[in-house]
């Protein structure tokens, strides 16, 4: 399976990328893995047929390769925002909102992988061991909270996936119903259950 992600496959560049991820992942979205042929996602991406095999054998390399990309960028967002100097408790704030606006600016990698991932014959440990990271970063903050003594000394492995499942869930029925999601008071609801869950 080819390992280059698309700012190698396809120069030009933070927005270069961008756009590719988002016109491919858009149209996996909108007709599914099965119905979508690599001669439409070339056309989506302004690239020939010719290219997209040049570096990916088949639709199933393209597709996780989307994935690939998608998750990368998530996992860019969530790493920037653990990394400010700033308290345990205000760097799960701002993971909170970043996965919230994350979803909302990129709604389609959310429903390819809530919806479409399931009706494919991909593995599930593919997904997981791609959200592997993304998952490390809110839990490396939590451990950081328990170590200062501001969190309770809960399981970080369980609260983590809890949280990022309350997250995802969340911006999901938003999402399903075209509706933005309303950041601050979603925000601040999850920050709630969070803080008043495992806080001192």
């Amino acid at each position: 399976m080819s390992q280059l992600p698309f700012t190698e496959v396809f120069k030009g560049g933070k927005e270069g990328r961008q756009y590719i991820f988002e016109s491919a992942a858009g149209v996996f979205t909108k007709k599914g893995y099965h119905k979508t042929t690599v001669e439409e996602i070339a056309a989506a991406i302004g690239v020939s047929k010719g290219t997209i095999y040049y570096y990916f054998k088949n639709k199933e390399e393209l597709y996780l390769a989307i994935i690939r990309e998608g998750i990368d960028l998530f996992h860019e967002q969530l790493a920037k925002a653990a990394q400010s100097p700033a308290s345990p408790q205000d760097k799960i704030r701002k993971l909170i909102r970043g996965h919230f606006i994350f979803c909302e600016k990129e709604k389609d990698l959310v429903f390819l992988f809530l919806k479409e991932l399931g009706s494919t014959d991909f593995s599930r440990e593919i997904l997981a061991d791609m959200l592997a990271k993304c998952l490390q970063v809110f839990r490396n903050v939590l451990e950081e909270g328990i170590a200062k003594k501001v969190f309770r000394p809960v399981n970080p492995e369980i609260i983590t996936s809890a949280l990022f499942g309350m997250l995802t869930i969340t911006a999901f029925h938003y999402l399903s119903y075209s509706r933005g999601i309303p950041l601050e008071p979603a925000s601040l609801a999850l920050e709630d259950i969070f803080f008043n869950g495992i806080c001192r």
